[in-house]
């Protein structure tokens, strides 16, 4: 019987007789030597002889060491979970999870299989003896005729360094290195060596830098080496441009050409300083352009030029002249007063809007607009954020009918969430066009009594305190649907949370309510472009709001502003050489407009912002035009705004 046990015992021994790899090549200097007895508790490490908590076992063919005592002379460690019973073995470097009484168990992440299934030893936790070596590359070699198993593995320290540039210039650049040395058995790095680590190179090549490090047992690593190329010293941009000549008339257009160069074509700014299109002061003018690389070298260039006395054109026609589409100009305020001002007729066209615009404000959650609609439906929402913490916003639509409804999506824009409202009205302004011009339509099913969600994409983003949120977005309903705008705290789950909202009161400045015929055709008959002229808009006496209803309270409202409106203009005769320019009455203004098919932003990387500014929209050719103007009132600008129809002087 002692026999056959013994051959078991010599089978199981020839398993582990396999060479496993180690860390380093030279196995003669920095190597870690374990031995083990079978049966036994005693373990020798490196000569000095430790105790484990359990002898190595032999199970079925498998050899089984005590998990706890051998992570400890590997330099590893051992933890144990006791919500999942998962014991974690790490060497730093790499990981395995396992359970008692399971074969299975993962290394890094990836599955594999024990030999045999680790078990509990008068509480210690055994492992297969293949396990450990294969996981943590230790080479387990067996001496059959002494009962023992010997585990060896390479502990030198591992040199590893960054640089922050393997591309600098001589001479200018300092480069960093950043130690990551480790050594793989957790001993401690006391001393180290370095080669060409300059801080600054004096001259371009080809640098090798080496790193070496000793451990607290003196053992040095093998070398680790990055290799750079420096390149030389980097040159400043040079700065130069010029004019098409250099003297003109008060009022002529000037043509600035920039000629600016760099050795590695990496001019990373330009900046001008007084480059006018055009002077209206006699006299030198200085103009200086200023440009700087990507490594930051300046140069800088100035011109003079020369302006006479004569007048080529008065500050008034070269800004009408010259001014781009989706830029704007000075103008005095008080004179666009005295325009006279153009006739329309207008054609209210069925059109459900919806706007929960109040409170605008965002103090408490709850439910901010609720109404039953069907048909054509466009939502306005525009809020602040006021809260001291994230909020999102919903629009939930339920089905009370006894049939399944359908809701088509259309055209949609969002803008923000961002704190600067001009921002936000300008750009959600202007995506509404757009999506208007190129509608994406997509289509959900509500069944009878049941409810969903709609603008995903809306919902889905965080409104911070501080920000402003809008969107305008076109549904269409076949059927009475109710819909409720609810706002709650950005981790709150919005259905589990809507039967404790409550709908909130509106407040005396800003609007909310449902109101119809909220799609406005303006038509303007008359000849437009032989004098100035101005259109007024949002005023609410040339062009008067939509009346509603506050549909939680029962409450007539006006629609202040007209926002959520959207307007079409149809000018058809409109004369050559007409400039179509926006000017806010009100205060600040930046939106977008819809002209003969392209969306015209106002302005293209500013804001309107008093009536002594005015936005360029459209230029009118050589021939009598029809123009088409579509846009609705931008969320947070002031109204209300007038178009102004301005005669071009002809070009010299």
């Amino acid at each position: 019987m002692k026999r056959k046990y013994l051959l078991l015992f010599l089978s199981a021994l020839l398993l582990f007789s396999i060479q496993l790899p180690v860390h380093a090549a030279d196995s003669a200097n920095g190597l870690d030597k374990l031995e083990l007895t079978q049966g036994s508790k005693i373990m020798v490490h490196n000569g000095k002889t430790v105790t484990a908590t359990q002898p190595l076992t032999a199970t079925k063919g498998v050899s089984y060491v005590a998990a706890r005592s051998i992570m400890n002379e590997i330099y590893g460690t051992i933890a144990y979970d006791s919500k999942s019973k998962l014991y974690t073995l790490s060497n730093g470097i790499n990981e395995i999870k396992l359970l008692a009484g399971n074969p299975s168990y993962t290394l890094n992440g990836v599955v594999k299989t024990n030999a045999g299934a680790p078990y509990l030893l008068k509480g210690t936790l055994m492992i297969p003896l293949r396990t450990v070596a294969q996981s943590f590359g230790l080479t387990l070699t067996n001496l059959p005729k002494e009962k023992k198993v010997v585990l060896t593995w390479a502990s030198k320290p591992v040199a590893n360094f960054s640089v922050s540039d393997t591309n600098p210039y001589a001479q200018q650049t300092e480069v960093k290195y950043t130690n990551q040395s480790y050594h793989p058995s957790g001993l401690k790095i006391i001393d180290e060596r370095w080669e060409n680590n300059n801080a600054i190179f004096d001259q371009a090549g080809t640098y090798t830098i080496s790193h070496w490090v000793q451990d607290e047992r003196g053992t040095w690593s093998d070398p680790y080496t990055v290799t750079i190329t420096v390149r030389p010293p980097n040159q400043p941009p040079v700065a130069q441009f010029n004019t098409d000549k250099d003297t003109y008339k008060m009022g002529e257009f000037i043509t600035y050409t920039d000629l600016s160069t760099d050795d590695e074509n990496r001019i990373a700014s330009t900046v001008w300083t007084n480059n006018e299109r055009g002077f209206f002061v006699a006299g030198p003018q200085n103009i200086t352009l200023t440009v700087t690389d990507a490594n930051g070298a300046v140069n800088e260039y100035t011109k003079t030029i020369t302006i006479t006395e004569e007048t080529h054109y008065t500050k008034e026609e070269f800004d009408l002249l010259y001014t781009a589409i989706g830029d704007k100009f000075g103008i005095s305020g008080p004179s666009v007063l005295s325009l006279p001002k153009m006739p329309y007729s207008i054609n209210d066209r069925q059109q459900t809007l919806i706007r929960a615009n109040s409170p605008e404000t965002i103090l408490e959650e709850g439910i901010y607009y609720e109404d039953t609609v069907s048909g054509n439906v466009r939502f306005l929402l525009h809020n602040l954020n006021g809260r001291s913490n994230p909020v999102k916003i919903y629009v939930l639509l339920t089905n009370e009918n006894a049939e399944t409804a359908t809701v088509r999506m259309g055209a949609k824009g969002i803008g923000g969430p961002n704190p600067i409202v001009s921002q936000v009205g300008r750009m959600v302004t202007g995506r509404f066009l757009e999506s208007v011009l190129n509608p994406t339509y997509s289509y959900l099913q509500i069944p009878a009594g049941e409810s969903r969600l709609i603008f995903q994409e809306y919902s889905d983003k965080r409104v911070r305190p501080g920000d402003v949120y809008s969107m305008f977005a076109d549904v269409q309903m076949n059927s009475n649907l109710k819909f409720q705008v609810i706002v709650v705290d950005e981790h709150r789950e919005v259905m589990s949370m809507l039967p404790y909202l409550k709908v909130l009161p509106s407040n005396d400045r800003h609007i909310r309510g449902t109101f119809e015929n909220a799609n406005r055709m303006m038509y303007v008959n008359q000849t437009i472009g032989d004098v100035k002229s101005r259109m007024i808009l949002a005023d609410n006496v040339e062009d008067t709001r939509l009346t509603g209803i506050d549909k939680t309270t029962g409450t007539s409202v006006l629609n202040m502003g007209n926002y959520g409106v959207l307007y079409t203009i149809r000018l058809s005769n409109v004369q050559p050489h007409t400039a179509i320019a926006i000017n806010p009455r009100g205060g600040h203004y930046a939106g977008a407009f819809t002209i003969n098919g392209k969306v015209v932003y106002a302005t293209n990387d500013s804001i309107l912002r008093n009536p002594n500014e005015v936005g360029m929209l459209y230029k009118s050719g050589d021939t009598v035009e029809s123009v088409d103007i579509t846009f609705t009132p931008a969320n947070g600008s002031m109204l209300p705004i007038n178009l102004l129809f301005l005669p071009m002087p002809e070009l010299k």
